[in-house]
């Protein structure tokens, strides 16, 4: 095909000649989805950028002016999708990187929290007086209720409510107030 039937078709798409539309998607098509994917490297998407290329061509048509040739158009237009679909991915991944490190660095962020707030607890349980400590300890660590650790320890319900309060201010003076927070919904929900 010469520069000038090229240039013809496209006056002539120009003007809503489906059948030069056509033609033009016939002659070109696979050879742009060769040219795109040899810059995408993902034929699927190399396929939708051409076949939104034409869209837009037949859509367009009325305000697009082909100086030189149709073909040159064509393969120019599919080149910036493909370079703007590149782009666009780079700033996705880029984005979905910062995403997982924002992530990871809350997760360590939380695990060194928790090491903190436990250092913190074990200290002061170790600090308490031996009877709140087994009391607290059963309640904390194995997970008894109250009337259970009651039981074993052949002691009233509100002896053990009395031990675990005192261990629990004890522990208050040593932790922050969130941590604090986190440490009496653990124990409350052992309780029940």
């Amino acid at each position: 095909m010469t520069l000038l039937n090229d240039k013809t078709r496209f006056l002539k798409i120009r003007e809503g000649d489906e059948t030069a539309f056509n033609e033009a998607f016939e002659s070109y098509y696979s050879r742009l989805c060769f040219f795109a994917d040899n810059i995408i490297h993902d034929y699927d998407q190399s396929s939708s950028i051409v076949q939104q290329v034409f869209v837009d061509l037949w859509l367009k048509r009325e305000r697009l002016d082909v100086v030189y040739s149709l073909k040159g158009f064509l393969f120019r237009s599919v080149k910036n999708q493909a370079l703007d679909w590149l782009r666009h991915r780079k700033v996705e991944s880029e984005y979905l990187q910062e995403q997982s490190f924002k992530q990871e660095e809350a997760v360590f962020l939380d695990q060194l929290e928790l090491a903190e707030l436990n250092d913190k607890i074990n200290t002061a349980i170790q600090e308490l007086p031996e009877r709140c400590r087994e009391i607290f300890v059963l309640c904390r660590f194995d997970g008894l209720k109250y009337a259970e650790i009651a039981s074993r320890l052949e002691i009233s319900v509100k002896t053990v409510e009395t031990q675990v309060s005192i261990a629990l201010k004890k522990i208050k003076a040593k932790v922050s107030d969130s941590q604090y927070l986190n440490l009496l919904a653990f124990v409350f929900l052992k309780k029940n």
